[in-house]
């Protein structure tokens, strides 16, 4: 009876966090202006969906269906993504990719009005340092598979990295909209329908997560740093939708 409810739930929030993405998009073609949209969290989201979207190609298609290992121990356990989430982030790497084409080329690509948008100081050398920590990370993972062939405590470790690169950028996005909403002291422009959409998709993720660990392993500690990054995402983003909601 669990698994109508968990492919429901599933469904849920890939739509929802799909739809969120479109609200912003909309109203900067219609309002001619990106004015509501912080550039940093723009470009600090796209990086973001970038990280984990590589993050779990390697999580779907590249893991070893090992039952047990030589010496008799228990094999690594299987991070509890789906193809639901891979496509929902691809969505989301492209979407992110036309809301930066309005941003930074609004007026030569969507016919916009002219404005000078460029990333503050702080988070322009933010997401090069973000940038460079998964160059060096992908440089030491694939260096260490060439050695040592495919293994999935590597695999896993080097995807918790691009996770949690994804999870600080989440961390860190968010705040230069909270900071560009309360400068403008307006909320104009930024969509409620998208943060609405969000809320939902956080709700569903953990949800699904939930029922899906009880009908499995149950929730240990091994089993939390497998999942972390779905866990900690879908945390983040409810937090800040929340705030966003405050600032409505």
């Amino acid at each position: 009876t669990l698994m109508p409810l968990e492919q429901l739930l599933g469904w849920c929030y890939v739509i929802a966090w799909s739809i969120s993405v479109y609200p912003s998009v909309w109203n900067n073609w219609k309002l001619k202006s990106t004015q509501a949209v912080s550039v940093d969290f723009v470009m600090l989201n796209t990086f973001g969906y970038s990280c984990l979207i590589w993050s779990l190609l390697l999580q779907l298609y590249c893991w070893q269906d090992i039952v047990a290992k030589e010496d008799g121990a228990q094999a690594l356990a299987r991070p509890k993504v789906s193809h639901f989430d891979f496509w929902y982030c691809l969505h989301g790497v492209v979407m992110n990719l036309v809301l930066c084409s309005q941003v930074m080329c609004g007026a030569t690509i969507w016919r916009f009005h002219a404005e000078q948008r460029r990333m503050k100081p702080v988070y322009r050398k933010t997401l090069l340092a973000a940038i460079t920590l998964w160059l060096l990370a992908t440089l030491r993972f694939f260096n260490s598979i060439k050695s040592n062939g495919w293994d999935n405590a590597v695999t896993l470790a080097y995807c918790n990295k691009l996770i949690l690169l994804k999870i600080l950028m989440s961390l860190i996005k968010y705040i230069p909209q909270v900071k560009h909403n309360y400068e403008r002291k307006s909320m104009r422009g930024f969509p409620i329908e998208a943060v609405l959409c969000d809320l939902i998709g956080g709700i569903c993720s953990i949800w699904q997560l939930a029922l899906q660990l009880s009908a499995d392993q149950g929730f240990t500690a091994a089993i939390f740093i497998a999942n972390f990054g779905k866990i900690g995402i879908a945390l983040v983003t409810l937090f800040f939708n929340f705030v966003y909601i405050s600032q409505w």
